[in-house]
Protein backbone atom coordinates (compact mmCIF):
# COMPACT_ATOMS: atom_id res chain seq x y z
CA UNK A 1 0.00 0.00 0.00
CA UNK A 2 2.84 2.35 0.87
CA UNK A 3 4.54 1.47 -2.44
CA UNK A 4 1.36 2.28 -4.35
CA UNK A 5 1.03 5.61 -2.55
CA UNK A 6 4.69 6.39 -3.29
CA UNK A 7 4.28 5.61 -7.01
CA UNK A 8 1.10 7.63 -7.12
CA UNK A 9 2.87 10.54 -5.43
CA UNK A 10 5.79 10.35 -7.89
CA UNK A 11 3.42 10.28 -10.84
CA UNK A 12 1.57 13.28 -9.44
CA UNK A 13 4.86 15.19 -9.01
CA UNK A 14 5.92 14.34 -12.58
CA UNK A 15 2.56 15.48 -13.87
CA UNK A 16 2.87 18.72 -11.86
CA UNK A 17 6.36 19.38 -13.29
CA UNK A 18 5.09 18.61 -16.78
CA UNK A 19 2.19 21.03 -16.39
CA UNK A 20 4.49 23.73 -14.95
CA UNK A 21 6.83 23.35 -17.90
CA UNK A 22 3.91 23.38 -20.31
CA UNK A 23 2.44 26.55 -18.88
CA UNK A 24 5.88 28.19 -18.86
CA UNK A 25 6.32 27.33 -22.54
CA UNK A 26 2.84 28.66 -23.35
CA UNK A 27 3.55 31.92 -21.48
CA UNK A 28 6.87 32.40 -23.29
CA UNK A 29 5.16 31.84 -26.63
CA UNK A 30 2.33 34.22 -25.65
CA UNK A 31 4.78 36.95 -24.63
CA UNK A 32 6.77 36.49 -27.83
CA UNK A 33 3.65 36.48 -30.00
CA UNK A 34 2.38 39.63 -28.27
CA UNK A 35 5.69 41.49 -28.49
CA UNK A 36 6.31 40.44 -32.07
CA UNK A 37 2.82 41.37 -33.21
CA UNK A 38 1.83 37.73 -33.78
CA UNK A 39 4.45 37.32 -36.51
CA UNK A 40 5.08 33.81 -35.26
CA UNK A 41 1.54 32.92 -36.34
CA UNK A 42 1.47 35.06 -39.48
CA UNK A 43 4.81 35.90 -41.17
CA UNK A 44 3.06 38.35 -43.56
CA UNK A 45 2.01 40.57 -40.63
CA UNK A 46 3.82 43.93 -40.30
CA UNK A 47 4.23 45.26 -36.78
CA UNK A 48 5.15 48.65 -35.31
CA UNK A 49 5.37 49.69 -31.67
CA UNK A 50 4.11 53.06 -30.42
CA UNK A 51 5.53 54.07 -27.00
CA UNK A 52 4.92 56.97 -24.59
CA UNK A 53 4.52 57.87 -20.91
CA UNK A 54 0.96 59.29 -20.94
CA UNK A 55 -1.11 57.38 -18.41
CA UNK A 56 -3.79 60.08 -18.10
CA UNK A 57 -7.48 59.24 -18.47
CA UNK A 58 -8.45 58.72 -22.08
CA UNK A 59 -5.03 58.95 -23.73
CA UNK A 60 -4.37 55.24 -24.19
CA UNK A 61 -8.02 54.55 -24.97
CA UNK A 62 -8.02 57.21 -27.67
CA UNK A 63 -4.93 55.78 -29.31
CA UNK A 64 -6.34 52.25 -28.96
CA UNK A 65 -9.30 53.35 -31.06
CA UNK A 66 -7.02 55.08 -33.58
CA UNK A 67 -4.88 51.94 -33.81
CA UNK A 68 -7.95 49.83 -34.48
CA UNK A 69 -9.03 52.20 -37.24
CA UNK A 70 -5.54 52.29 -38.76
CA UNK A 71 -5.29 48.50 -38.77
CA UNK A 72 -8.71 48.28 -40.45
CA UNK A 73 -7.66 50.84 -43.05
CA UNK A 74 -4.48 48.91 -43.86
CA UNK A 75 -6.47 45.69 -44.07
CA UNK A 76 -8.76 47.34 -46.62
CA UNK A 77 -5.59 48.07 -48.61
CA UNK A 78 -4.68 44.38 -48.54
CA UNK A 79 -1.94 44.76 -45.92
CA UNK A 80 -1.89 43.04 -42.53
CA UNK A 81 -0.66 45.47 -39.86
CA UNK A 82 -0.54 45.45 -36.07
CA UNK A 83 0.30 48.45 -33.92
CA UNK A 84 1.37 47.75 -30.33
CA UNK A 85 0.90 50.58 -27.83
CA UNK A 86 3.43 50.55 -24.98
CA UNK A 87 3.28 52.84 -21.95
CA UNK A 88 6.01 53.47 -19.39
CA UNK A 89 5.38 55.64 -16.27
CA UNK A 90 7.03 59.05 -16.45
CA UNK A 91 9.48 58.39 -13.60
CA UNK A 92 11.06 55.51 -15.50
CA UNK A 93 10.55 56.76 -19.03
CA UNK A 94 13.76 58.82 -19.53
CA UNK A 95 15.98 55.86 -18.61
CA UNK A 96 13.85 53.42 -20.62
CA UNK A 97 13.88 55.79 -23.59
CA UNK A 98 17.68 56.04 -23.59
CA UNK A 99 18.08 52.28 -23.11
CA UNK A 100 15.80 51.65 -26.08
CA UNK A 101 17.92 53.87 -28.34
CA UNK A 102 21.32 52.59 -27.19
CA UNK A 103 20.14 48.98 -27.35
CA UNK A 104 19.53 49.35 -31.07
CA UNK A 105 16.01 47.90 -31.12
CA UNK A 106 13.72 50.74 -30.02
CA UNK A 107 10.00 51.14 -30.51
CA UNK A 108 9.17 52.37 -34.00
CA UNK A 109 7.55 55.55 -32.66
CA UNK A 110 8.77 57.13 -29.42
CA UNK A 111 7.60 60.17 -27.51
CA UNK A 112 10.63 62.44 -27.53
CA UNK A 113 12.60 62.95 -24.35
CA UNK A 114 16.17 64.17 -23.97
CA UNK A 115 18.66 66.47 -25.66
CA UNK A 116 19.06 67.94 -29.13
CA UNK A 117 22.16 65.80 -29.62
CA UNK A 118 20.18 62.67 -28.79
CA UNK A 119 17.53 63.52 -31.37
CA UNK A 120 20.11 64.27 -34.04
CA UNK A 121 21.99 61.04 -33.37
CA UNK A 122 19.09 58.61 -33.08
CA UNK A 123 16.03 60.03 -34.88
CA UNK A 124 15.11 60.37 -38.54
CA UNK A 125 14.73 64.00 -39.78
CA UNK A 126 11.16 64.56 -40.93
CA UNK A 127 11.54 67.83 -42.88
CA UNK A 128 11.22 66.11 -46.31
CA UNK A 129 7.67 65.05 -45.44
CA UNK A 130 6.04 67.97 -43.59
CA UNK A 131 5.71 70.25 -46.63
CA UNK A 132 3.49 67.71 -48.41
CA UNK A 133 -0.30 67.41 -47.76
CA UNK A 134 -1.39 64.76 -45.29
CA UNK A 135 -3.11 62.08 -47.43
CA UNK A 136 -5.48 61.27 -44.56
CA UNK A 137 -6.91 64.81 -44.73
CA UNK A 138 -8.71 64.07 -47.97
CA UNK A 139 -12.25 65.47 -47.82
CA UNK A 140 -11.42 67.87 -44.97
CA UNK A 141 -10.62 71.62 -44.93
CA UNK A 142 -6.93 70.67 -45.10
CA UNK A 143 -7.00 68.33 -48.08
CA UNK A 144 -4.40 70.24 -50.12
CA UNK A 145 -2.65 72.02 -47.25
CA UNK A 146 0.96 71.09 -46.28
CA UNK A 147 1.06 68.82 -43.23
CA UNK A 148 2.93 71.40 -41.13
CA UNK A 149 0.29 74.07 -41.79
CA UNK A 150 -2.51 71.94 -40.34
CA UNK A 151 -1.13 72.45 -36.80
CA UNK A 152 -1.99 75.36 -34.50
CA UNK A 153 1.55 76.72 -34.59
CA UNK A 154 2.49 75.54 -38.11
CA UNK A 155 4.92 73.14 -36.43
CA UNK A 156 7.09 75.98 -35.07
CA UNK A 157 7.36 74.28 -31.67
CA UNK A 158 8.60 71.08 -33.38
CA UNK A 159 11.53 72.80 -35.10
CA UNK A 160 14.83 71.95 -33.44
CA UNK A 161 16.70 75.27 -33.44
CA UNK A 162 20.11 73.70 -32.96
CA UNK A 163 20.02 71.46 -36.03
CA UNK A 164 17.36 73.23 -38.08
CA UNK A 165 15.38 70.02 -38.32
CA UNK A 166 12.09 68.41 -37.34
CA UNK A 167 12.56 65.22 -35.31
CA UNK A 168 9.02 64.88 -33.96
CA UNK A 169 5.36 65.55 -34.71
CA UNK A 170 3.10 67.08 -32.02
CA UNK A 171 -0.13 65.47 -30.82
CA UNK A 172 -1.87 68.04 -28.60
CA UNK A 173 -1.85 71.61 -27.32
CA UNK A 174 -2.92 73.33 -24.09
CA UNK A 175 -3.83 76.59 -22.40
CA UNK A 176 -4.44 77.48 -18.75
CA UNK A 177 -7.75 77.78 -16.97
CA UNK A 178 -9.05 78.07 -13.41
CA UNK A 179 -11.08 75.14 -12.04
CA UNK A 180 -13.80 76.12 -9.58
CA UNK A 181 -15.63 74.18 -6.86
CA UNK A 182 -19.10 75.47 -7.76
CA UNK A 183 -20.75 74.02 -4.66
CA UNK A 184 -18.25 75.72 -2.36
CA UNK A 185 -18.53 79.01 -4.26
CA UNK A 186 -22.34 78.91 -4.02
CA UNK A 187 -22.28 78.18 -0.27
CA UNK A 188 -19.69 80.87 0.42
CA UNK A 189 -20.69 83.69 -1.94
CA UNK A 190 -24.37 82.92 -2.40
CA UNK A 191 -23.96 82.81 -6.17
CA UNK A 192 -22.57 80.47 -8.78
CA UNK A 193 -21.61 83.31 -11.12
CA UNK A 194 -17.96 82.98 -12.07
CA UNK A 195 -15.81 86.09 -11.52
CA UNK A 196 -14.80 87.94 -14.68
CA UNK A 197 -12.54 90.64 -13.26
CA UNK A 198 -9.82 90.77 -10.63
CA UNK A 199 -12.01 92.70 -8.19
CA UNK A 200 -14.77 90.10 -8.54
CA UNK A 201 -12.22 87.31 -8.03
CA UNK A 202 -10.82 88.96 -4.89
CA UNK A 203 -14.36 89.45 -3.53
CA UNK A 204 -15.16 85.75 -4.10
CA UNK A 205 -11.92 84.74 -2.36
CA UNK A 206 -12.82 86.92 0.64
CA UNK A 207 -16.20 85.18 0.85
CA UNK A 208 -14.44 81.80 0.80
CA UNK A 209 -12.14 82.87 3.66
CA UNK A 210 -15.09 84.11 5.70
CA UNK A 211 -17.02 80.91 4.99
CA UNK A 212 -14.09 78.81 6.21
CA UNK A 213 -13.83 80.83 9.43
CA UNK A 214 -17.58 80.60 9.97
CA UNK A 215 -17.81 76.84 9.47
CA UNK A 216 -14.46 76.02 11.06
CA UNK A 217 -13.31 74.31 7.86
CA UNK A 218 -9.76 74.97 6.56
CA UNK A 219 -10.79 76.51 3.22
CA UNK A 220 -8.07 77.59 0.74
CA UNK A 221 -9.49 80.19 -1.68
CA UNK A 222 -6.81 79.57 -4.35
CA UNK A 223 -4.93 76.27 -4.58
CA UNK A 224 -1.54 76.25 -6.25
CA UNK A 225 1.26 74.08 -7.52
CA UNK A 226 3.87 75.66 -5.28
CA UNK A 227 6.65 73.08 -5.26
CA UNK A 228 7.54 73.58 -8.93
CA UNK A 229 6.38 77.24 -8.87
CA UNK A 230 4.20 76.52 -11.91
CA UNK A 231 1.13 78.44 -10.69
CA UNK A 232 3.15 81.55 -9.88
CA UNK A 233 4.65 81.39 -13.34
CA UNK A 234 1.22 81.07 -15.02
CA UNK A 235 -0.19 83.98 -13.04
CA UNK A 236 2.75 86.30 -13.58
CA UNK A 237 3.02 85.67 -17.34
CA UNK A 238 -0.74 86.07 -17.85
CA UNK A 239 -1.02 89.33 -15.93
CA UNK A 240 2.26 90.72 -17.23
CA UNK A 241 0.89 90.11 -20.73
CA UNK A 242 -2.46 91.75 -19.89
CA UNK A 243 -0.54 94.87 -18.90
CA UNK A 244 2.10 94.83 -21.64
CA UNK A 245 0.98 92.99 -24.77
CA UNK A 246 0.68 96.31 -26.61
CA UNK A 247 4.45 96.82 -26.51
CA UNK A 248 4.68 94.19 -29.24
CA UNK A 249 3.15 96.83 -31.52
CA UNK A 250 5.81 99.51 -31.26
CA UNK A 251 8.92 98.37 -29.39
CA UNK A 252 10.39 95.64 -31.61
CA UNK A 253 12.94 97.23 -33.92
CA UNK A 254 13.39 94.07 -36.01
CA UNK A 255 9.70 93.71 -36.94
CA UNK A 256 9.41 90.46 -34.98
CA UNK A 257 5.91 89.30 -33.99
CA UNK A 258 7.10 89.53 -30.38
CA UNK A 259 9.32 91.83 -28.37
CA UNK A 260 12.55 90.60 -26.75
CA UNK A 261 13.75 91.05 -23.17
CA UNK A 262 16.62 93.20 -24.44
CA UNK A 263 14.21 95.55 -26.24
CA UNK A 264 11.90 95.86 -23.20
CA UNK A 265 14.73 96.61 -20.77
CA UNK A 266 16.37 99.01 -23.24
CA UNK A 267 13.11 100.93 -23.69
CA UNK A 268 12.69 101.01 -19.90
CA UNK A 269 16.27 102.25 -19.41
CA UNK A 270 15.82 105.05 -21.95
CA UNK A 271 12.47 106.21 -20.55
CA UNK A 272 10.44 104.97 -23.54
CA UNK A 273 8.46 102.61 -21.35
CA UNK A 274 6.68 103.26 -18.08
CA UNK A 275 8.34 101.51 -15.13
CA UNK A 276 4.98 101.06 -13.37
CA UNK A 277 3.53 99.39 -16.46
CA UNK A 278 6.34 96.82 -16.54
CA UNK A 279 6.33 96.07 -12.83
CA UNK A 280 2.63 96.29 -11.88
CA UNK A 281 1.99 92.57 -12.47
CA UNK A 282 4.11 91.92 -9.36
CA UNK A 283 1.58 93.75 -7.20
CA UNK A 284 -1.30 91.89 -8.86
CA UNK A 285 0.28 88.51 -8.14
CA UNK A 286 1.05 89.56 -4.56
CA UNK A 287 -2.64 90.36 -3.99
CA UNK A 288 -3.68 87.04 -5.54
CA UNK A 289 -1.12 85.31 -3.30
CA UNK A 290 -2.95 86.48 -0.17
CA UNK A 291 -5.47 83.74 -0.90
CA UNK A 292 -2.98 80.87 -1.23
CA UNK A 293 -2.84 78.28 1.54
CA UNK A 294 -0.23 78.29 4.27
CA UNK A 295 2.93 76.51 3.20
CA UNK A 296 1.90 76.79 -0.46
CA UNK A 297 5.56 76.64 -1.57
CA UNK A 298 5.72 72.93 -0.65
CA UNK A 299 2.48 71.74 -2.27
CA UNK A 300 2.63 69.84 -5.54
CA UNK A 301 0.01 69.09 -8.19
CA UNK A 302 -1.32 65.87 -6.63
CA UNK A 303 -1.62 67.37 -3.14
CA UNK A 304 -3.59 70.33 -4.43
CA UNK A 305 -5.83 68.11 -6.55
CA UNK A 306 -6.52 66.01 -3.44
CA UNK A 307 -7.45 69.14 -1.45
CA UNK A 308 -9.63 70.33 -4.32
CA UNK A 309 -11.51 67.01 -4.53
CA UNK A 310 -11.87 67.05 -0.73
CA UNK A 311 -13.77 70.35 -1.00
CA UNK A 312 -11.06 72.45 0.63
CA UNK A 313 -10.05 74.56 -2.40
CA UNK A 314 -12.23 77.11 -4.18
CA UNK A 315 -10.17 78.02 -7.27
CA UNK A 316 -7.33 76.04 -8.82
CA UNK A 317 -5.35 77.52 -11.78
CA UNK A 318 -3.98 74.66 -13.89
CA UNK A 319 -3.41 73.51 -17.47
CA UNK A 320 -6.21 72.17 -19.65
CA UNK A 321 -4.50 68.77 -19.78
CA UNK A 322 -6.03 68.25 -16.33
CA UNK A 323 -9.54 69.38 -17.30
CA UNK A 324 -10.97 65.89 -17.76
CA UNK A 325 -9.57 64.46 -14.53
CA UNK A 326 -10.65 67.54 -12.55
CA UNK A 327 -14.25 67.31 -13.77
CA UNK A 328 -14.47 63.50 -13.78
CA UNK A 329 -13.03 62.85 -10.32
CA UNK A 330 -14.62 65.67 -8.33
CA UNK A 331 -17.68 64.74 -6.19
CA UNK A 332 -19.20 68.15 -7.01
CA UNK A 333 -19.81 70.32 -10.06
CA UNK A 334 -16.62 71.88 -11.41
CA UNK A 335 -16.67 75.19 -13.27
CA UNK A 336 -13.96 76.23 -15.70
CA UNK A 337 -13.08 79.90 -16.10
CA UNK A 338 -10.46 82.00 -17.83
CA UNK A 339 -8.01 84.13 -15.86
CA UNK A 340 -9.99 87.24 -14.81
CA UNK A 341 -9.13 90.47 -16.56
CA UNK A 342 -8.25 93.80 -15.00
CA UNK A 343 -11.60 95.57 -14.72
CA UNK A 344 -12.31 99.16 -15.75
CA UNK A 345 -12.57 100.24 -12.11
CA UNK A 346 -9.28 98.62 -11.13
CA UNK A 347 -6.26 100.75 -10.16
CA UNK A 348 -4.39 98.81 -12.86
CA UNK A 349 -6.91 99.70 -15.59
CA UNK A 350 -4.76 102.49 -17.07
CA UNK A 351 -2.15 99.89 -18.08
CA UNK A 352 -4.57 97.23 -19.26
CA UNK A 353 -3.83 96.26 -22.90
CA UNK A 354 -6.53 93.59 -23.21
CA UNK A 355 -6.84 89.84 -22.88
CA UNK A 356 -4.07 88.29 -24.97
CA UNK A 357 -4.70 85.75 -27.70
CA UNK A 358 -4.23 82.06 -27.06
CA UNK A 359 -4.36 81.19 -30.75
CA UNK A 360 -1.18 79.65 -32.14
CA UNK A 361 0.21 78.52 -28.78
CA UNK A 362 2.76 75.74 -29.01
CA UNK A 363 1.88 72.17 -29.86
CA UNK A 364 3.33 69.56 -27.49
CA UNK A 365 3.68 65.78 -27.23
CA UNK A 366 6.27 65.27 -29.97
CA UNK A 367 6.58 61.74 -31.38
CA UNK A 368 9.63 60.74 -33.45
CA UNK A 369 10.81 57.74 -35.46
CA UNK A 370 14.21 56.26 -34.48
CA UNK A 371 16.77 55.58 -37.20
CA UNK A 372 16.83 51.97 -35.99
CA UNK A 373 13.15 51.48 -36.82
CA UNK A 374 12.67 48.57 -39.21
CA UNK A 375 9.35 49.94 -40.46
CA UNK A 376 9.90 53.64 -41.15
CA UNK A 377 7.29 53.96 -43.91
CA UNK A 378 4.60 52.34 -41.78
CA UNK A 379 5.57 54.39 -38.71
CA UNK A 380 5.42 57.62 -40.73
CA UNK A 381 2.04 56.61 -42.13
CA UNK A 382 0.76 56.02 -38.57
CA UNK A 383 1.95 59.50 -37.52
CA UNK A 384 0.19 61.00 -40.54
CA UNK A 385 -2.97 59.07 -39.68
CA UNK A 386 -3.06 60.06 -35.99
CA UNK A 387 -2.37 63.75 -36.69
CA UNK A 388 -4.93 64.04 -39.48
CA UNK A 389 -7.77 66.50 -38.89
CA UNK A 390 -10.45 63.94 -38.03
CA UNK A 391 -8.37 61.38 -36.11
CA UNK A 392 -6.44 63.89 -33.99
CA UNK A 393 -9.75 65.39 -32.87
CA UNK A 394 -11.17 61.93 -32.18
CA UNK A 395 -8.20 60.99 -29.96
CA UNK A 396 -7.87 64.27 -28.10
CA UNK A 397 -11.41 65.68 -27.96
CA UNK A 398 -13.51 62.51 -27.72
CA UNK A 399 -11.21 60.46 -25.49
CA UNK A 400 -8.52 62.52 -23.74
CA UNK A 401 -10.58 65.71 -23.41
CA UNK A 402 -7.37 67.58 -24.32
CA UNK A 403 -6.96 70.33 -26.87
CA UNK A 404 -6.06 68.84 -30.27
CA UNK A 405 -2.99 69.88 -32.23
CA UNK A 406 -4.89 70.62 -35.43
CA UNK A 407 -6.49 73.87 -36.53
CA UNK A 408 -10.25 74.46 -36.89
CA UNK A 409 -11.10 71.80 -34.34
CA UNK A 410 -14.62 71.21 -33.03
CA UNK A 411 -14.39 71.88 -29.28
CA UNK A 412 -17.23 70.22 -27.39
CA UNK A 413 -18.16 69.20 -23.87
CA UNK A 414 -15.82 70.64 -21.26
CA UNK A 415 -13.40 71.66 -24.02
CA UNK A 416 -15.78 74.46 -24.99
CA UNK A 417 -14.46 76.21 -21.88
CA UNK A 418 -10.83 75.42 -22.78
CA UNK A 419 -10.91 76.56 -26.39
CA UNK A 420 -8.02 78.95 -27.15
CA UNK A 421 -9.40 82.49 -27.15
CA UNK A 422 -8.65 85.22 -29.66
CA UNK A 423 -8.82 87.97 -27.03
CA UNK A 424 -7.38 91.28 -28.22
CA UNK A 425 -5.43 89.49 -30.94
CA UNK A 426 -2.14 90.45 -29.32
CA UNK A 427 0.43 87.83 -28.35
CA UNK A 428 1.61 87.10 -24.83
CA UNK A 429 4.86 88.73 -23.77
CA UNK A 430 7.66 86.91 -21.99
CA UNK A 431 8.61 88.91 -18.86
CA UNK A 432 12.06 90.55 -19.33
CA UNK A 433 13.03 89.24 -15.88
CA UNK A 434 13.09 85.69 -17.30
CA UNK A 435 16.41 86.19 -19.12
CA UNK A 436 17.35 82.56 -18.46
CA UNK A 437 15.92 79.50 -16.74
CA UNK A 438 18.03 80.33 -13.69
CA UNK A 439 16.78 83.90 -13.48
CA UNK A 440 13.20 82.71 -13.93
CA UNK A 441 13.55 80.43 -10.91
CA UNK A 442 15.19 83.17 -8.81
CA UNK A 443 12.56 85.79 -9.63
CA UNK A 444 9.74 83.35 -8.88
CA UNK A 445 11.42 82.76 -5.51
CA UNK A 446 11.41 86.54 -5.05
CA UNK A 447 7.65 86.57 -5.72
CA UNK A 448 7.20 83.81 -3.13
CA UNK A 449 9.01 85.85 -0.47
CA UNK A 450 7.01 88.97 -1.33
CA UNK A 451 3.77 86.99 -0.78
CA UNK A 452 4.93 85.20 2.37
CA UNK A 453 6.51 88.20 4.12
CA UNK A 454 4.04 90.77 2.72
CA UNK A 455 6.87 92.94 1.42
CA UNK A 456 6.50 96.06 -0.70
CA UNK A 457 5.95 94.23 -3.98
CA UNK A 458 7.24 96.29 -6.87
CA UNK A 459 10.28 97.86 -5.24
CA UNK A 460 11.40 94.59 -3.63
CA UNK A 461 11.03 92.65 -6.89
CA UNK A 462 12.96 95.23 -8.94
CA UNK A 463 15.77 95.43 -6.36
CA UNK A 464 16.02 91.64 -6.29
CA UNK A 465 16.31 91.65 -10.08
CA UNK A 466 19.02 94.33 -10.10
CA UNK A 467 20.98 92.66 -7.27
CA UNK A 468 21.06 89.43 -9.24
CA UNK A 469 22.26 91.06 -12.47
CA UNK A 470 25.80 89.58 -12.17
CA UNK A 471 24.22 86.09 -12.16
CA UNK A 472 21.98 87.02 -15.09
CA UNK A 473 24.97 88.23 -17.10
CA UNK A 474 26.92 85.06 -16.36
CA UNK A 475 24.02 82.88 -17.52
CA UNK A 476 23.49 85.05 -20.62
CA UNK A 477 27.12 84.52 -21.55
CA UNK A 478 26.69 80.76 -21.24
CA UNK A 479 23.63 80.90 -23.51
CA UNK A 480 25.54 83.13 -25.92
CA UNK A 481 28.38 80.62 -26.07
CA UNK A 482 25.93 77.77 -26.73
CA UNK A 483 24.28 79.83 -29.51
CA UNK A 484 27.66 80.42 -31.12
CA UNK A 485 28.38 76.69 -31.06
CA UNK A 486 24.99 76.06 -32.66
CA UNK A 487 25.81 78.62 -35.34
CA UNK A 488 29.03 76.82 -36.20
CA UNK A 489 27.20 73.49 -36.36
CA UNK A 490 24.59 74.97 -38.68
CA UNK A 491 27.25 76.51 -40.92
CA UNK A 492 28.91 73.10 -41.23
CA UNK A 493 25.59 71.51 -42.18
CA UNK A 494 24.87 74.24 -44.75
CA UNK A 495 28.29 73.77 -46.35
CA UNK A 496 27.82 70.01 -46.49
CA UNK A 497 24.37 70.36 -48.11
CA UNK A 498 25.72 72.87 -50.62
CA UNK A 499 28.54 70.54 -51.69
CA UNK A 500 26.15 67.58 -51.89
CA UNK A 501 23.84 69.61 -54.10
CA UNK A 502 26.62 70.23 -56.64
CA UNK A 503 26.72 66.55 -57.58
CA UNK A 504 25.53 65.80 -61.10
CA UNK A 505 24.46 62.22 -60.38
CA UNK A 506 22.02 63.16 -57.63
CA UNK A 507 18.48 61.71 -57.77
CA UNK A 508 15.72 64.35 -58.21
CA UNK A 509 13.87 63.23 -55.06
CA UNK A 510 17.06 63.46 -52.99
CA UNK A 511 17.78 66.88 -54.57
CA UNK A 512 14.34 68.08 -53.50
CA UNK A 513 14.97 66.92 -49.94
CA UNK A 514 18.32 68.72 -49.92
CA UNK A 515 16.63 71.93 -51.04
CA UNK A 516 14.06 71.70 -48.23
CA UNK A 517 16.80 70.97 -45.72
CA UNK A 518 18.84 73.94 -46.98
CA UNK A 519 15.88 76.30 -46.57
CA UNK A 520 15.32 75.09 -42.98
CA UNK A 521 19.01 75.58 -42.19
CA UNK A 522 18.83 79.10 -43.60
CA UNK A 523 15.83 79.95 -41.41
CA UNK A 524 17.54 78.55 -38.33
CA UNK A 525 20.76 80.41 -39.14
CA UNK A 526 18.86 83.69 -39.21
CA UNK A 527 17.20 82.81 -35.90
CA UNK A 528 20.58 81.93 -34.37
CA UNK A 529 22.14 85.21 -35.53
CA UNK A 530 19.21 87.08 -34.00
CA UNK A 531 19.61 85.19 -30.72
CA UNK A 532 23.29 86.05 -30.57
CA UNK A 533 22.57 89.72 -31.35
CA UNK A 534 19.83 89.89 -28.70
CA UNK A 535 21.92 88.24 -25.97
CA UNK A 536 24.87 90.53 -26.63
CA UNK A 537 22.54 93.50 -26.43
CA UNK A 538 20.94 92.10 -23.28
CA UNK A 539 24.32 91.73 -21.54
CA UNK A 540 25.17 95.37 -22.30
CA UNK A 541 21.79 96.62 -21.07
CA UNK A 542 22.00 94.58 -17.85
CA UNK A 543 25.41 96.11 -17.16
CA UNK A 544 24.00 99.59 -17.73
CA UNK A 545 20.99 98.91 -15.49
CA UNK A 546 23.25 97.65 -12.72
CA UNK A 547 25.44 100.75 -12.96
CA UNK A 548 22.46 103.09 -13.11
CA UNK A 549 20.64 101.58 -10.11
CA UNK A 550 23.76 101.33 -7.97
CA UNK A 551 24.34 105.11 -8.10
Amino acid sequence: MDKKNKNSKNQFQKFGLFMAGFFYLVSVIAVYVNSSGEKLLDPSLKTITFAHWNLEDGFREGYDEAIKMFEEYKASQGEKVKVIQTTVPWRGYPQWFLTQLIGGEPADILKLQGTDELYNQYFIPLSPYISQPNPFNKGTPFEKIPWKDTFHDNMKSALNSKYGEYYGIGAYSSVFRIYVNMELLKNAAGTDKLPQTLSEWFAACEKLKEYGEKTGEPIIPIGVRGFDKATLNYLFVYYFSQMNSDINDNISEACYPYVTSAEILDALKNGKLDYEKIITAVDIVKKIGRYFGKGFMATDLEQTKFLFFAGRVGFFPEGTWNAYSMVKNAPFKVGIMEFPTVGVNSPYAKYFAGRTTEQGLGVAGLFGIPKASKNFDLALEFLLFTTSWKINQMIMVDYCKWLPAVKKANYKGILKYCKPQIGSGRRMVEPPFWVSSGSQRRMLESLEMIIIKDKEAEKTFWNDFINKVPLEIEECREVLLASQRTLLELEKQRSSITLDGLRTDIHPVYKQRLDIRYELIQETLISSYNNIYNFRKLINILNELKTKDSK
